[in-house]
């Protein structure tokens, strides 16, 4: 299952994350945060929320733990060491913010993965066919294609281009501000 990288505040203290954050979006926009990963490697970016002043890291973090209690609950086993995909082209501040989130999440950080590297390997391995693709990725607040060349088993990469300010989330704001305007 998927889970959307959402947090969600409640007054009472509850923290929801996931899809259940993402419905209150609508009710409760000053406290849920989302596409926070586009900032990540941005010292400056804070969220205050309930009197609590929280980074992307924090965000990260909690949110990677409730993916490894998910995890953990379905699997019956304990979780420690991970591969974590980033965006392609993510610069080494943000690196090594997701690597710190997932320390913060408790977890044994291995190696952080490009996604387009990881959604190659999830495509092409053991196919035994030398090939070039292209592999394009426009999440919720990112945007991101590599060309990677496929050698049996070897994967190298190619060509990386993207924009992290570029996503679902922009798409679906111009064209909620389209409507408006033709209103």
């Amino acid at each position: 299952t998927t889970m959307p990288s959402v947090i969600s505040f409640r007054e009472e203290g509850d923290v929801l994350i996931g899809q259940a954050a993402k419905s209150r979006m609508l009710i409760d926009p000053e406290n849920t945060i989302f596409s926070s990963k586009r900032f990540m490697g941005d010292r400056s970016k804070s969220y205050r929320i309930r009197f609590k002043t929280l980074t992307p890291v924090n965000i990260a973090s909690m949110i990677l733990k409730q993916l490894v209690e998910s995890a953990q609950s379905v699997l019956k086993e304990e979780i420690w060491d991970a591969v974590i995909t980033v965006p392609a082209y993510f610069t080494e501040a943000q690196r090594e913010d997701i690597k710190k989130a997932g320390e913060e999440a408790g977890l044994n950080v291995l190696r952080l993965l490009p996604e387009p590297t990881a959604a190659a390997i999830a495509y092409g391995l053991d196919k035994e066919r030398d090939q070039t693709i292209m592999v394009y990725d426009l999440g919720v607040g990112t945007f991101d294609v590599s060309i990677l060349e496929i050698r049996g088993n070897n994967f190298n990469v190619k060509a990386v281009g993207g924009d992290s300010r570029l996503g679902g989330d922009d798409f679906d704001q111009l064209i909620m501000d389209y409507i408006a305007d033709d209103f």
